[in-house]
């Protein structure tokens, strides 16, 4: 049996654990201790931000700690950073404390997530490497699906919120533990190579891709950073992988909202939103089944950018529960499929060996941009008397977006020229 599968099963199961854990238990706490603590929904939120925005700052510098430590290291060293800050606000209740431990929480789950296991999985896989990432990415989506309720449980039966944080840090090094025994870094430190395909330089195979036959463009060449940041194919997938982003958080934190304005329940919006994160999940995991041999991944992420342009301009005539459902559903499948589009294109034009600090800057701007965007599309509505306006203004954006994913031509410099479709 090939090794890949058992570690994408680990890498999968850790990203679901740190996000379910960190991510969505901060979120399902937070109501808990504003009401014990008596601070104002701003003030909690606030930390919220802070979590948010550090998660993208933090890329860069995690990625040097991958190449430093290598990402296995990386992952468990991140268990005992979560775990610390959940301790620290297992004892410590003060809005300053609060507010340190949201940076802690971040770098640690930041540590163990995307970064890594996106790492990882380009350095055992080349044939299979689309399916992979969209199984792992589907896993993080997952984290949701399963943290949530499990914390919100977690308070309820025990009726106090504090020592649900020492459950965090279980979870959190619960996964260091799991990096620890299962994760390793190339196929070559089990005398295996990428996808198992046999090979006379094993060292090469697990650090390096290669072009193979078919429908899909694969570069044979490791791009430097440098090099990559030098190349318009690159600048493209950076700024419309962070327009997918922004165009999801935006929407994520004012469809509830936008459903009640247009004469729909709590409950009612509060399901559409839920139903969107299912497809999402169900998006990642389809364009990875497609994106290996089926479909090049920049058609998949020109798609999955359209699907969010649709689906934003119907939530615009989202008056009955039918077209705020459809609305819904196309546009948590296209974000679902250009996520993980986009991030396979990064490493089928420039090599495994750079693929996570590559991502690291789409996060970057991603984060930048998705948190203006909530605070634009809020003032708007506050503005305008609704979302119509704005709504109208990101699927112009996505539109424009799609176009330019469906004109990315192959990295300029690279020395296989086939036609990518």
């Amino acid at each position: 049996m090939y090794y890949g599968w058992i570690l994408l099963t680990s890498i999968g199961t850790i990203y679901m654990i740190t996000t379910g854990a960190v991510f969505y238990g901060l979120s399902v706490m937070m109501p808990a201790m504003i009401e014990d603590l008596g601070w104002t929904r701003a003030q909690a939120t606030t930390g919220f931000a802070i979590l948010s925005l550090v998660i993208g700052f933090a890329g860069p510098v995690v990625t040097i700690a991958m190449k430093k430590f290598s990402p296995r290291i990386t992952i468990i060293l991140g268990g005992f950073v979560s775990a610390i800050g959940a301790l620290i606000l297992y004892k410590f209740h003060s809005l300053a404390v609060y507010y340190a431990v949201a940076i802690l929480l971040a770098c640690g789950m930041t540590m163990q997530s995307v970064l890594p296991g996106t790492q990882l999985v380009t350095q055992w896989f080349n044939a299979r490497r689309s399916l992979a990432l969209g199984i792992f990415m589907a896993a993080g989506g997952l984290g949701g699906v399963v943290g949530a309720p499990t914390f919100s449980l977690l308070i309820e039966v025990l009726g106090d919120w504090r020592p649900v944080w020492l459950f965090v840090g279980g979870a959190c090094l619960i996964a260091s533990l799991i990096s620890w025994t299962f994760v390793r870094n190339y196929p070559a430190d089990i005398g295996q190579t990428m996808d198992g395909t046999p090979s006379t330089d094993v060292q090469h195979q697990a650090t390096s891709s290669s072009q193979k036959p078919g429908k899909v463009y694969k570069t044979d060449k490791n791009w430097t950073v440098k090099e990559a940041f030098a190349d318009y194919a690159y600048w493209v997938v950076l700024i419309s992988g962070a327009i997918a982003v922004t165009g999801y958080m935006t929407v994520n934190s004012q469809l509830v909202l936008h459903a009640k304005d247009m004469g729909m329940t709590a409950v009612l919006a509060a399901s559409a939103l839920g139903l969107q994160g299912i497809l999402t999940t169900s998006g990642r995991f389809i364009s990875g089944l497609l994106g290996d041999f089926a479909f090049e991944p920049k058609l998949l992420f020109a798609i999955g950018l359209g699907g969010e342009c649709l689906g934003t301009l119907l939530l615009n005539f989202a008056t009955n529960p039918f077209m705020l459902y459809l609305a819904a559903i196309i546009f948590g499948l296209g974000f679902g499929l250009g996520l993980v589009a986009s991030t396979t294109l990064l490493a089928n034009f420039y090599g495994s060996a750079n693929t996570a600090t590559l991502l690291s800057y789409r996060i970057l701007i991603s984060t930048i941009l998705g948190s203006i965007g909530a605070v634009v599309a809020g003032y708007s509505a506050d503005v305008f008397g609704g979302y119509q306006e704005v709504f109208y203004a990101y699927a112009a954006i996505m539109l424009a977006g799609t176009l330019l994913v469906s004109s990315i031509p192959i990295p300029k410099g690279d020395k296989n020229t086939e036609n990518i479709g």
